[in-house]
Parts: C-alpha cells; sequence; structure tokens
C-alpha cells in the first residue's frame, strides 16, 4: 500500500527544511560548504518528488537518484515531465559531494540551487494544484 495522502503535507514541510538550510548554507559558501548546500537542495527536490508521488497515491521508493523518481512521477503523471541532465547532475553532486576525492566549486553548487530552485517552484505548483 502506498503511503497516506494524508503525509504530503510533512514531505512537503520536510522538503522546505531542506530549502531553507540550503538558503542558509549558500550565505556561507565562501566557508566551503558548497557540498552542504547541495546536498541540502538535491534532498529538497527529491522530497517534493516524493510528495507528489504520495499525492498520487504511488509507493514511494526508497532511492535517492532524482531521475528514477521523476520517471516515476512521469509515468503516473501526464502533468510532469524534466530534463534528466538537470536531475542526474543535482543527484550526482549530491551524492558524491558526500564523500572524499570529489569536490563541489561555488560555481557548480550556485548552478545546482538555481536548477533545484526551478524544480521546487514546479514541483510545488503541482502540489497545490490537487490539494
Amino acid at each position: 500500500m502506498a503511503e497516506a495522502w494524508s503525509a504530503v503535507p510533512e514531505w512537503i514541510r520536510k522538503a522546505e527544511a531542506d530549502w531553507i538550510a540550503t538558503l542558509t548554507l549558500q550565505a556561507q559558501i565562501d566557508a566551503g560548504l558548497e557540498d552542504a548546500v547541495v546536498f541540502h537542495a538535491q534532498q529538497c527536490v527529491e522530497k517534493l518528488l516524493k510528495a507528489r508521488l504520495i499525492q498520487l497515491d504511488q509507493r514511494v521508493q526508497k532511492v535517492h537518484d532524482l531521475v528514477a523518481v521523476s520517471r516515476e512521477l512521469e509515468r503516473v503523471d501526464p502533468d510532469w515531465q524534466w530534463d534528466e541532465d538537470d536531475l542526474c547532475e543535482l543527484s550526482t553532486g549530491a551524492v558524491l559531494a558526500r564523500y572524499p576525492g570529489f569536490e563541489t566549486t561555488v560555481s557548480d553548487a550556485v548552478e545546482m540551487v538555481k536548477i533545484a530552485g526551478k524544480l521546487r517552484t514546479a514541483l510545488l505548483t503541482l502540489l497545490e494544484q490537487t490539494e
């Protein structure tokens, strides 16, 4: 059984907390927080994608790959489609940046926050249309 539709507002609240963390950390980006900025931006988008799936009575998988989650949403929501390159960039940056050997530049982080911001706006619009 899919997660209850009533869980959608909690998913949105948690996503918005990640967005606030993204913006707060971005203000300190010169302090070497690029990786954390991208991580929270990805988490915001992931939670909103999953909120939309739950809203549409779909089962949510425990994956962090935005491309995979977006494809799940595309199958059940004719209003959803997003550039997979953007989703892949945001996913890769958030996952790989958590480990040694991969560094996110300030310009990369700024670009990924822009991508996440556009995704956030689009997903919140869809979520509000069916509340």
